[in-house]
C-alpha cells in the first residue's frame, strides 16, 4: 500500500506540468503511427496498411517485440449454409485507426473489413484499446458486424506477444495457485474450474510480472493459454461465444481484457489489480458475515473422508470423532447403492446401515456431509430415460453428447446442462431426501466448483446456444433455490475446488486437486491472497492413503500449509489415521485442530498476506512430492480490525528458536507445535 501511495504522490507533486496533464491519457500521431500513453503506459500502433504493435511499454518496461503483434484476434463464424471459417486479420482489409475521447480515458478503434458474401456490404471487425487516465492496465475489447443468419461461435482474443523473460515462470490460478518454469510448452487453463479458479495468468521473473486477465462478471467459460517459444511468450484467451452476445447484427464481447506489468512482482499484480476487481462481482461482494453460514461449519476445524459403508470405516470414523472432539467434519463417499461414478444421479436408496452410522457419528459430536455429483448423468442409468435426462444433457453443435470416462469407474457419463428444470428437480430432490431420510448435516455437491462449463447447442434449452453465462446463471438459480426453500436450518452445502464465481453459493469449498511436483510445479497461495476474507475452505491436497506413508513428512506439511493459509485441515482417510502406526501424526493433526479453534478471529474474515520461513534455527528438509522447505513455517495475516498477526507451525518433533520480522525477541517453538503472535 505504501508503494502505491508513493507512486500517486509523485504524480501529484510533479513540477512544470499540471498534475492532471501528467496523469491524463493522450493520443498522438507520428507519420503512420498512433501512440496511446499516460504516465504508466506507452503503446505505439501502426496505422498504415497492416496492423501492428510497434512498441509496448508498461510501467517503464518494454515488453513486446516489434513485428510480432499483428494478429490480435481470431473469429470463428457460422453461416446459414454451414459456412464455418476461422477468420484472422490477414483475411480482412485493414482500414486503420480512429480515436475516441471517452470520459476519463482515450480509446483507439482499429477496424478490419471482412467479405462474407457478394453483397456490396462489408462486415467490419472493430478492436478497442482503451487507456484510462492514470491507468496502469491497457484494456481490450472486440466487436464484429454480421450478416443476417450468421453467428460468431468462437473467439481468440486478445493475442499478445511479449519477449520471453530470462528464467521466467508462469503463475496460474489452478487450485490454490501454481508456479511452473516457463519451458518450451503451452500452458492452458479452462475457467471457471479447478484448473483456473480466477481470471488471470502471469509470467514473471525477478524483474517483474506481466499480468494478463479478463474482467468478466458473469462467469463465462474461457481458456487462458500461455505459449512459450524460444524468444517470445504468446498470451491468448479462447472463448466459446454465445448467440446471446449478438444484438442488432453486431457481436460484442461482453467484458474487458486487461494487460499490465508489475515491476514489484506477481504478488503485487494479484493484490493491486485482481483483488479489487473481485469486489465488483456478484460472488465477491459478500463478506462472510452476510452469508448465514452455520456456526458448526466455522467450527469444523478438521475433516476426515470416509469411504464405503463397512465396519472398518464406521469404527475409524467413530474413533476419530471421539479423539478429535466436537467439530470434526466427515465427508462420506461410496454410501450409495451403486459403485462410485456409476449410475449417477441414482444414489438412493443408501446402502443398508448408512443412516444408522450417520446418527451414531453425529452422537459422537461429528458432522456428516455425503457426496453427490452436481454435473454428471450416466446415460445407462435407469433414470436417464425415465426422467428424460436426454432432454437435460448438454449438446455439441452436431447434437451429440459430451461424454466423460473416469478411471474410478470406466463407465460413460454425460455432462448435464445446469440451466434445465429437469436437472434442478433432480438435484433438489436429492438434497431433500438426504436431509429428511438420512438426517445428514449437509450435502457435498461435487464438480460444480471443479469442472469447466461446456458450450451447449441444445436449442430446446432456455438459454442462447453456444457459450456465455448460462452455466453460471443455471447453477446460481439451482443453488439459490436450494438455499432459499430446501436447505434446512443448520445444514450446509459444500462443493469441491474453488472456482471463484461460486464461492458465495457454498458454505465451504474442498480444495485438494492442486498439482505439485518437486521443483517443477510449486503450489503458491494465490487464492488466499484474493479471497481469504470471503471464502471458507478445507484441506490442502490429497493426503497419504496408508499409515506407513503418513510419517514421511508430506502429511504434516499439508496440514501445516492448510492451517497457515486459513483452510480447515485434514480431509484424511480415518482408517490409517486412527491406526497405532499413525499415532504421532494423529496427535499432530489434533494439535493443529485445537490451535485453529483459537484463531477463528483471524482466518474467518481476515486477509492472508504472505507465507514465509522464519530465520534462525530453522532447518530445511525435503518434503516428498513438494521439494525443500523449512521446518518452521509462518504466515502473516491482517485481522478484520486491521491488526497484524503471525501464525507459526513447527512441523519438526524437535524444538526450534526462530526470528520473525517486527518481533523484538526470538520465538521458541516446541516440537510439533503452533503459535500465534499478535503485533
Amino acid at each position: 500500500m505504501m508503494k502505491r501511495i508513493c507512486k500517486l504522490s509523485v504524480c501529484l507533486l510533479l513540477l512544470n506540468l499540471p498534475t492532471f496533464a501528467r496523469c491524463q491519457t493522450a493520443v498522438s500521431r507520428t507519420g503512420d503511427d498512433y501512440t496511446l500513453s499516460n504516465r504508466y503506459v506507452e503503446a505505439v500502433f501502426g496505422a498504415g496498411k497492416v496492423f501492428g504493435i510497434k512498441k509496448l511499454v508498461l510501467n517503464g518496461r518494454s515488453v513486446a517485440p516489434e513485428g510480432q503483434n499483428d494478429r490480435p484476434w481470431a473469429l470463428v463464424y457460422k453461416g446459414p449454409q454451414g459456412e464455418n471459417p476461422e477468420l484472422l486479420p490477414e483475411h480482412a482489409v485493414y482500414e486503420g485507426v480512429g480515436v475516441r475521447d471517452d470520459a476519463g480515458a482515450k480509446t483507439l478503434v482499429f477496424t478490419w473489413q471482412l467479405t462474407l458474401d457478394y453483397s456490396p456490404v462489408k462486415y467490419p471487425v472493430r478492436m478497442y484499446v482503451t487507456l484510462p487516465d492514470g491507468g496502469e492496465l491497457l484494456q481490450w475489447n472486440l466487436e464484429a458486424d454480421l450478416p443476417a443468419g450468421w453467428l460468431v461461435t468462437d473467439v481468440k482474443f486478445p493475442r499478445i506477444v511479449i519477449d520471453r523473460p530470462a528464467a521466467g515462470k508462469v503463475i496460474t490460478t489452478e487450485g490454490w495457485g501454481v508456479e511452473k518454469p516457463l519451458d518450451i510448452a503451452t500452458f492452458e487453463a479452462r475457467y471457471p474450474s479447478h484448473a483456473s479458479a480466477m481470471q488471470f495468468v502471469l509470467v514473471h521473473n525477478g524483474d517483474g510480472a506481466l499480468y494478463y486477465g479478463t474482467e468478466d462478471r458473469r462467469g463465462c467459460g474461457k481458456t487462458y493459454s500461455v505459449q512459450c517459444m524460444h524468444k517470445t511468450v504468446v498470451f491468448n484467451d479462447a472463448i466459446p461465444a454465445s448467440a446471446g452476445w449478438i444484438e442488432n447484427g453486431t457481436f460484442r464481447l461482453p467484458w474487458t481484457s486487461v494487460v499490465g506489468f508489475a515491476p514489484e512482482g506477481w504478488e503485487d499484480a494479484v493484490v493491486r489489480w485482481y483483488r479489487p476487481f473481485t469486489f465488483t462481482t456478484e460472488w465477491g461482494s459478500k463478506p462472510l458475515s452476510a452469508r448465514n453460514i452455520p456456526q458448526w461449519c466455522y467450527n469444523a476445524d478438521a475433516w476426515v473422508r470416509a469411504k464405503y459403508v463397512g465396519d472398518d470405516t464406521f469404527d475409524a470414523v467413530k474413533s476419530a470423532a471421539e479423539y478429535f472432539g466436537d467439530g470434526l467434519g466427515v465427508h462420506w463417499y461410496f454410501w450409495h447403492n451403486h459403485p462410485y461414478d456409476t449410475h449417477y444421479p441414482d444414489y438412493l436408496p443408501a446402502k443398508e446401515g448408512f443412516a444408522g452410522m450417520v446418527r451414531a457419528v453425529q452422537q459422537s459430536g461429528a458432522r456428516v456431509t455425503p457426496y453427490i455429483n452436481g454435473r454428471l448423468w450416466d446415460p445407462a442409468a435407469d433414470s436417464y430415460k425415465r426422467d428424460r435426462g436426454y432432454d437435460a444433457s448438454c449438446r455439441k453443435p452436431d447434437g451429440s453428447l459430451y461424454t466423460e470416462i473416469y478411471p474410478t469407474s470406466k463407465v460413460l457419463n454425460t455432462v448435464t446442462c445446469p440451466s434445465t428444470a429437469i436437472w434442478h428437480r433432480k438435484i433438489i430432490g436429492l438434497v431433500d431426501s438426504l436431509q429428511t431420510g438420512l438426517g445428514v448435516d449437509g450435502v457435498y455437491i461435487d464438480q460444480i466448483s471443479a469442472a469447466a462449463p461446456e458450450p451447449c447447442w441444445n436449442e430446446r434449452h432456455d438459454h442462447p446456444v453456444g457459450g456465455g453465462s448460462f452455466w453460471y446463471d443455471g447453477y446460481r438459480r439451482l443453488i439459490g433455490e436450494i438455499r432459499a426453500n430446501h436447505l434446512q436450518e443448520g445444514k450446509i452445502l459444500t462443493s469441491e475446488e474453488n472456482a471463484e464465481c461460486y464461492i458465495d453459493l457454498f458454505d465451504m469449498l474442498l480444495v485438494v486437486n492442486t498439482p505439485h511436483e518437486e521443483n517443477a510445479c510449486v503450489i503458491k497461495p494465490v487464492f488466499p491472497m484474493v479471497y481469504s476474507d470471503r471464502a471458507v475452505t478445507s484441506a490442502f491436497t490429497y493426503t497419504p492413503a496408508t499409515a506407513d506413508k503418513m510419517g514421511l513428512g508430506d502429511f504434516r506439511y499439508e496440514l501445516a500449509k492448510a492451517l497457515l493459509w486459513g483452510s480447515q485441515i485434514g480431509w484424511v482417510d480415518p482408517r490409517p489415521l486412527m491406526s497405532e502406526r499413525a499415532a504421532k501424526e494423529a496427535r499432530f493433526m489434533k494439535t493443529l485442530m485445537d490451535f485453529r479453534r483459537g484463531v477463528h478471529d483471524v482466518v474467518y474474515g481476515g486477509l492472508f498476506i504472505r507465507e514465509f520461513a522464519p530465520s534462525g534455527d530453522n532447518p530445511v528438509v525435503r518434503i516428498p512430492g513438494f521439494g525443500d522447505d523449512a521446518s518452521v513455517l509462518a504466515a502473516e495475516w491482517l485481522k478484520p480490525d486491521g491488526k497484524r498477526v503471525y501464525l507459526i507451525v513447527n512441523m519438526d518433533d524437535k524444538a526450534h528458536t526462530v526470528s520473525l520480522p517486527g518481533v523484538g525477541k526470538p520465538v521458541g517453538m516446541a516440537g510439533a507445535s503452533c503459535r500465534r503472535i499478535d503485533l
